[in-house]
């Protein structure tokens, strides 16, 4: 088991988006192995601007927890990467299912919720990633 210090969100700076397309951006576009996220969090639009329900909130499994990720530069052997589909506004149901992922792992992992960051609170991130999402208001949910 690897040794969980922080768990990262990410946005897909994308209006679509699942964790099928983000490994093929991935790997054909940045030559990576797979997914750098661990999980992706839907917000139900196709890439033809389709909203489906069904897919809003929906929880994908992206690279294995117990592979190291590729999500943060510095921090992935001791992190879990979690990419919300979106740029800058999220639906209430991926909200809820981030709530839910990252308290489940927090649990899992013995991860505090101060240790639950955005990636433009890394140091030397010149990304607003994830773009609109509140940080300091979500960990306060936590």
């Amino acid at each position: 088991m690897r040794n969980i210090k922080k768990i990262i969100i990410h946005c897909s700076d994308s209006t679509f988006g699942t964790a099928k397309l983000i490994d093929t951006w991935h790997t054909k576009g940045n030559g990576w192995s797979a997914i750098g996220y661990h999980y992706v969090i839907c917000n139900g639009q196709d890439q033809k601007g389709k909203y489906l329900e069904y897919k809003d909130g929906a929880i994908e499994s992206g690279r294995n927890l117990d592979k190291i990720g590729a999500h943060a530069r510095g921090y992935n052997s001791s992190s879990i990467g979690i990419c919300l589909i979106g740029k800058g506004d999220y639906t209430q149901m991926q909200l809820l299912s981030l709530k839910v992922v990252v308290s489940d792992l927090m649990l899992k992992y013995d991860v505090k919720k101060e240790n639950v960051i955005g990636h433009r609170e890394i140091k030397g991130v010149t990304k607003s990633c994830p773009t609109g999402f509140d940080m300091d208001r979500f960990r306060g949910e936590l």
